[in-house]
This record gives structure tokens, C-alpha cells and sequence, in this order.
């Protein structure tokens, strides 16, 4: 294996726990999402934003000498909320596979 491969996976990898991180807390921020819809006038103030990240690397293929393009579209996804009741502060830092290509 050389250089590439192991870039290969060190992005596969990466990209799939961020998969599911963001999934673990996507349930969870909906969860509490209307569990702060409830309680919006007494405890919280919330707020998100949302962009988008486009990100592309090389793959090479060891037995064949082949050369593959990937690109990655992330969504990149920002979420905080304030608890008035304590005056906690919380952020929460999301990537989001959106949709990949390869040529």
C-alpha cells in the first residue's frame, strides 16, 4: 500500500464517524428539538445555520495503477442553544455526508 491508500482511508473513516456522529446527534437535537418547542418561552433560545463544504482527494488503486477522483459534498452544519435557566452554553458541530462522486 502507498501514500493514497492509506488517504483513502483515513478520509473513509473519517468521514463515516462524522456520518454517524452527526446522526446520533441529529436524533437527538430532534428529540430535544420539540422538547425546547414546549419550553421555548420559559428556558431556551436556540439557533442553527447551515453551509455547505465540497471537498475532493485523490484514490489510488495499488493493483491496477489507476487513478480515482472523489469528491465529497458535505453539509456542514452549526447548532447552539442557550439555557436561560442555568446560562449554560452549548454548541454542536456537525458534518453531514450529503453526496459523492467519483471520475
Amino acid at each position: 500500500m502507498n501514500y493514497y491508500y492509506y488517504y483513502y482511508y483515513y478520509y473513509y473513516y473519517y468521514y463515516y464517524y462524522y456520518y454517524y456522529y452527526y446522526y446520533y446527534y441529529y436524533y437527538y437535537y430532534y428529540y430535544y428539538y420539540y422538547y425546547y418547542y414546549y419550553y421555548y418561552y420559559y428556558y431556551y433560545y436556540y439557533y442553527y445555520y447551515y453551509y455547505y463544504y465540497y471537498y475532493c482527494y485523490y484514490y489510488y488503486y495499488n493493483y491496477n495503477y489507476y487513478y480515482d477522483y472523489y469528491c465529497y459534498y458535505y453539509f456542514y452544519y452549526y447548532y447552539y442553544y442557550y439555557y436561560n435557566y442555568n446560562y449554560y452554553y452549548y454548541n454542536y458541530y456537525f458534518y453531514y455526508y450529503f453526496y459523492y462522486f467519483h471520475y
